[in-house]
């Protein structure tokens, strides 16, 4: 491309991007509301990251002794946060509550039966409620062997009050507590020190195969919505070229030595302009504001969004080309974007719709871009992976593109 024509493609593009820029609605809808859906729709889908998230569990104590609060002690190195009863605000309603009975400590160190509760409150998250009984189960799992271990240390010290007589154990930790002054504390020094000590063996836990977790909280309501208001504001950008048709500013500029091939170069680019701000202040809100995952590789993620942003600028250009009337243009823009958004996953994960509307999902650009971004920023993977969603929303753009520039003419 010569200089000349260069220069008059950035031209086009700039003076596009800073009409746009000067006026309050377009601000509005490229910026705020998009926070505001962000918010909503991350809020109502559990907020977060979308990871399991981390368990709030109060714990009402009604022992009082050392073995409770060795338990809470246990729980809160499960990296949980541990709200106990009577320190809740006036008002405020625990969401799952671990109940210890009173009685805790004397029918564990007694080897009696002991019930523990735990209450969940109707609607609050499953996950981070089974992750709280895994928890607790944990806890106790330690406990109980730190017990089991002061026994058998007990008996080979040849004590009095717990003895090994055939296949038969006779006596207890709460017989021995009781035995003479300070045996009490010596139990419990003995169970702190244990509990303190590393665990011998550890178990890890990991998917088998490629199992992935779907999605959630502000981690899916961001790339969501950010696909969403992309696609919008390209679809809206269609009715400023049909309003510059309607006016005759088209064909004033058809007529200077711009050519149409220049015209189409410039909106096209003027509208890319305004996509990437767009993204960029998204994303940078997504990883500062809502806290998600921005994944390993930003520039693939851009690159996508790219593709994305370009396919859908050209498909704003076919809208102004194909309709007479601004307003024609906003209402097919809304129409489109809503449904687009719809069946591409914007508003829910594709992992939790039917297998024909996934066919129906990948047929649409929206589709393509949900599942690369996903790929990227939720499931930890490479520019690599998302090479065929780039190369197919390129494919999109150039279709809409060629179809958008054999169209259009300068008035209606």
């Amino acid at each position: 491309m010569r200089r000349g024509r260069a220069w008059t493609v950035w031209k086009i593009a700039a003076c596009d991007f800073r009409l746009t820029m000067r006026e309050k609605s377009a601000v509005l809808w490229i910026f705020l509301m998009p926070l505001a859906f962000i918010t909503f729709f991350g809020l109502s889908f559990g907020g977060g990251s979308g990871r399991t998230p981390l368990a709030t569990l109060t714990v009402e104590n009604n022992d009082g002794g050392f073995l409770s609060a060795d338990l809470v002690s246990l729980l809160e190195g499960e990296n949980y946060f541990i709200q106990m009863s009577d320190t809740l605000p006036d008002g405020a309603d625990p969401v799952r509550t671990l109940v210890i009975p009173e009685g805790f400590t004397d029918g564990g160190l007694g080897r009696g039966k002991v019930e523990l509760v735990l209450l969940r409150e109707r609607g609050s998250n499953e996950n981070a409620g089974r992750a709280a009984s895994a928890a607790v189960f944990r806890s106790l799992a330690r406990l109980v062997s730190g017990l089991v271990e002061i026994e058998d240390g007990l008996i080979r010290e040849g004590s009095e009050s717990i003895v090994i007589r055939g296949d038969t154990l006779y006596g207890s930790l709460l017989i021995v507590s009781k035995d003479g002054p300070g045996m009490a504390a010596v139990v419990e020094q003995r169970m702190d020190t244990m509990l303190v000590r590393p665990s011998n063996v550890t178990v890890r836990s990991e998917r088998a195969g490629r199992g992935i977790e779907i999605p959630g909280g502000f981690q899916s309501s961001v790339p969501g919505n950010l696909v969403m208001f992309v696609l919008m504001t390209m679809l809206f950008s269609g009715a400023a070229i049909t309003a510059e048709r309607q006016g005759g500013l088209l064909k004033r500029i058809g007529m200077s030595p711009a050519g149409k091939g220049d015209i189409v170069a410039g909106k096209l680019l003027g509208r890319i302009f305004i996509g990437v701000a767009q993204i960029i202040f998204l994303l940078a809100a997504g990883k500062l504001l809502f806290r998600i995952s921005l994944g390993n590789d930003i520039g693939g993620l851009f690159l996508l969004m790219l593709a994305f942003t370009f396919a859908m600028g050209s498909l704003s250009i076919l809208f102004g080309s194909l309709l007479s009337d601004p307003d024609q243009v906003t209402s097919l823009g809304v129409i489109t974007a809503m449904a687009m958004s719809a069946l591409g996953g914007c508003w829910w994960p594709l992992e939790m719709v039917s297998a024909p509307l996934r066919v129906v999902a990948y047929c649409l650009p929206t589709g393509w871009t949900i599942n690369g971004i996903h790929r990227l920023i939720s499931f930890g993977m490479g520019t690599a992976a998302v090479l065929p969603h780039i190369a197919v929303l390129t494919l999109f753009g150039i279709v809409f593109l060629a179809a958008g520039a054999k169209r259009l003419k300068w008035d209606v």
